[in-house]
């Protein structure tokens, strides 16, 4: 008989700290390895909430620029009287479709070399890019108080290709992949901020993600949406 993993214990360890992004991609990480049964939630029983997101933001250390377009689909797993939600594991939403359009990096030494200069290096994608990602996360719809909460990490599946300069060893190409947050607040505390909605069957919103005091790393995140609800 299978092994089958305990998906209850998976989608409650959410970690605390508030390192936005690292948080991000810690939780779909463990979502995707504690996905290994049936996608119940793929199965689309009770629709989802498909649609586009436009985000773009900054990281500050490493410095990176970042501009994209992101098609999805979420299943919604639960109906009830007064709230809709979709919550899905890593594997169990279908991949969502991004065009990366910007994505420009760079980072300055803060120690000299011995010559007493200061290395540095620059990133830019080679090109826009149309990449699949897997989706982990949760859409929470308050049906009474008409609000609503969206936590969304993605996951590239493939590498982008990067045309890059060091100061001292001149232009080289690179390849790796990349991660986007989306939401109204950090992993497990999405649901602090609630956005306001006139109909729930079509979610749009215009909000930026600011980092917390404790976040050095990560600037806001600026994010449009529109999704709307499909049998």
């Amino acid at each position: 008989m299978p092994n089958i993993p305990d998906r209850s214990q998976c989608k409650t360890s959410r970690p605390q700290h508030e390192d936005l992004l690292a948080q991000a991609v810690t939780v779909a990480a463990i979502a995707v390895a504690c996905a290994s049964g049936p996608a119940q939630a793929q199965s689309g029983k009770l629709g989802a909430y498909t649609g586009t997101i436009n985000v773009s933001g900054t990281d500050i250390s490493p410095k990176v620029a970042y501009s994209a377009r992101v098609k999805v689909s979420l299943p919604i797993t639960e109906r009830e009287g007064s709230s809709v939600t979709a919550e899905f594991l890593g594997g169990e939403a279908p991949n969502a479709t991004v065009l990366i359009s910007q994505w420009d990096m760079s980072y300055k030494e803060t120690s000299a070399d011995s010559d007493g200069k200061f290395s540095s290096w620059t990133c830019s994608l080679a090109a826009p890019a149309e990449i699949s990602m897997t989706a982990t996360g949760v859409l929470n719809v308050d049906l009474k108080a008409k609000k609503h909460a969206l936590s969304l990490t993605l996951l590239s599946t493939s590498d982008l290709a990067f045309n890059c300069a060091h100061s001292r060893s001149g232009p080289f190409k690179k390849k790796q992949g990349v991660s986007l947050y989306i939401g109204t607040g950090a992993p497990g505390a999405h649901y602090e901020t609630q956005l306001p909605f006139a109909d729930a069957a079509r979610l749009t919103a215009s909000y930026t993600l600011k980092p917390t005091a404790a976040d050095k790393e990560h600037g806001p995140i600026i994010q449009t949406w529109d999704l709307s609800a499909t049998r």
